[in-house]
Parts: C-alpha cells; sequence; structure tokens
C-alpha cells in the first residue's frame, strides 16, 4: 500500500483590518490563507457587510508573497504613528516559515507598506465575492 503525502494544514498568510474613524472610513478585515482561500468581514462603511468567502489563483498567491517578500515587510518597523487626530487605523500581518509580523499603520507608513495595504483592498474591492452564512463579528 502506498503512502498518500500529508496534506499541509491551512494556514493564515496575511491580513489587513481597516478600523474606524469619525467619518466614513471603512471597518472590515481580509485575511489571505496559504491554500488561496479568502475571508472578508465587512462592518461599518465598508464595500459589503457581513462575511464573504473567495479564492486566489495560486499565480495571484505568489505575487503577493513576492511582494511582501519585495518590500521586506519583517524589517519595517512594527508601528507607524503621528500626531494627527481622527486616522482610521490599518494592522497589516504577514506569516511565512513559521514567523509573524504585526504592523500598525496609522499615518507615515512608507510606500512599500502602503503598496502591500493597496494589494489588499484591490482585493477587498474585487468582484470575487460570495456569501458566507457565518455572520460577521
Amino acid at each position: 500500500m502506498a503512502c498518500r503525502p500529508v496534506q499541509a494544514a491551512t494556514e493564515k498568510l496575511m491580513q489587513l483590518e481597516r478600523t474606524a474613524c469619525m467619518g466614513p472610513c471603512p471597518v472590515d478585515q481580509i485575511t489571505v490563507y496559504t491554500d488561496g482561500r479568502l475571508e472578508y468581514k465587512g462592518g461599518e462603511n465598508a464595500p459589503r457587510q457581513g462575511t464573504y468567502a473567495g479564492r486566489l489563483t495560486a499565480a495571484e498567491r505568489k505575487q503577493l508573497i513576492a511582494k511582501f517578500d519585495a518590500a521586506s515587510f519583517f524589517a519595517l518597523q512594527d508601528s507607524y504613528t503621528s500626531t494627527k487626530l481622527d486616522y482610521p487605523t490599518k494592522y497589516i500581518t504577514y506569516w511565512k516559515g513559521g514567523k509573524s509580523k504585526r504592523i500598525r499603520d496609522y499615518d507615515g507608513a512608507p510606500a512599500a507598506l502602503k503598496g502591500l495595504e493597496a494589494e489588499l483592498i484591490k482585493l477587498i474591492k474585487a468582484d470575487r465575492w460570495q456569501q458566507s452564512a457565518v455572520p460577521a463579528k
């Protein structure tokens, strides 16, 4: 009898969470998993409300990983802040090779980090979502 390879557990790969402000800032979260699965939770002022599922192709997933690696994500600061008031905060997390890093971006993040945030926001706005039966938290 031949042995079948053990399939790796699906784990989180990257995540972007956007928080509220005093204006119409979207409150939402997108999570990308190692198998290409996407999960979106939209709240107040988000492009869509509720919980949604989507999927990346293998090529799209590899491109995102390459962009995070090219930005030297693990070398970026843990937090970018300023004295400005009422900005939304973005939290972006990357898991790779047994390591993880979560960066808080309130204001003043470098272009490399802003570019990664923009890539994940493009996924949020894409027409690839199916509403899930699980309610958003």
